[in-house]
């Protein structure tokens, strides 16, 4: 840590800086609770950008009740039909190789309720990006409806927190 200049580290996070004042540190962790919520609305404008979702999406809830059998029948239609890109798990490590997104996150709770995931995996998703495509098959034409809703319920259960 010597050898960089002070300007540098003073612009380190607080807590690697023990010589910051507490004002300062308030400052730094004020610029990091705008820039989290900068970057949450910047997402949610950006989320749906490509994809067909309806507006009433957010609203809409699963129609199949959540029971072991919806479950198990959804981590089945997972299973055949998701695990290659999203992994076993629902954390995006597939075989495939593709950047995917993890169904796990807590934020992707937040920002895809019952409805938008089902829209999501019903119409999928291709566009080009600068440095890959991100492409996300619909399974209008392969899955049913209750399938998806399904395989909804089955991602309801990868998102809750294990304590």
């Amino acid at each position: 840590m010597a050898c960089i200049p002070a300007q540098v580290d003073a612009l380190r996070w607080p807590s690697q800086n023990r010589a910051m004042s507490l004002s300062r540190r308030l400052r730094w962790a004020g610029i990091g609770v705008a820039a989290f919520l900068l970057g949450s609305l910047v997402t949610s404008a950006a989320q749906y950008q490509g994809w067909d979702i309806p507006n009433t999406a957010r609203e809409e809830t699963s129609p199949l009740s959540s029971t072991p059998a919806t479950v198990a029948r959804g981590k089945a239609v997972f299973a055949a039909n998701c695990v290659q890109c999203h992994g076993a798990d629902g954390k995006g490590h597939g075989s495939e190789g593709h950047l995917v997104a993890d169904l796990t996150d807590d934020l992707r709770d937040v920002l895809n309720p019952e409805g938008v995931l089902f829209y999501k995996v019903w119409n999928g998703h291709a566009v080009q990006l600068r440095w890959q495509i991100d492409d996300m098959p619909a399974f209008s034409g392969k899955l049913s409806k209750d399938e998806v809703w399904a395989i909804v319920e089955y991602l309801k259960v990868l998102r809750t927190p294990t304590r």
